[in-house]
């Protein structure tokens, strides 16, 4: 269940969560129309009445979730034909074995004050191969920074390639 509900991409993401609530939002209704007519039907009529939302809200929120399932492989398989997408992974899978190592409670709380003036919280911060860049996912995106200057410094795209070829 945690791997379905892996943030990815913004929009599946979001379209997984309001699924959810679409079949969560069934069950609620149905519960609330067999407590306000229970005693009314209580002939067999009010267990199909309180099924019949659960199940119509599920079959909506199960096509919603699919629907977040095919936009988040539209991405991956855009990021797969995509070189440079291709090269900005071959860097994250290389940095995965440096992530273990920890990182100094000072450098990561300097990169979260650094995002927090700007009103954005990070999600997890890995270290690099190099020593002062670090890799920062932000809301489904990642970001690599440099410290050593007197402020943090988000690197573009060849910045980044200088880095890490």
């Amino acid at each position: 269940m945690g791997e379905l509900f892996a943030k990815r991409t913004g929009i599946g993401f979001s379209l997984k969560v309001v699924g959810l609530a679409v079949i969560a939002w069934g069950i609620i209704q149905g519960f609330i129309f067999i407590m306000t007519f229970g005693g009314v039907f209580s002939n067999g009529i009010g267990i199909g009445s309180f099924l019949y939302p659960i199940f119509t809200y599920s079959i909506y929120g199960i096509l919603i979730i699919g629907f977040g399932e095919v936009i988040e492989l539209l991405q991956k398989i855009h990021d797969q034909n995509d070189p440079k997408a291709q090269a900005l992974q071959s860097i994250e899978d290389n940095s995965v074995a440096i992530a273990n190592a920890s990182i100094p409670l000072s450098i990561a709380q300097e990169i979260k004050d650094y995002y927090s003036t700007k009103n954005i919280w990070a999600d997890s911060i890995s270290p690099t191969k190099t020593s002062n860049v670090f890799i920062i996912k932000i809301n489904g995106h990642t970001e690599y920074i440099e410290l050593g200057g007197l402020t943090p410094k988000i690197l573009s795209e060849e910045e980044t390639t200088r880095y890490f070829g």
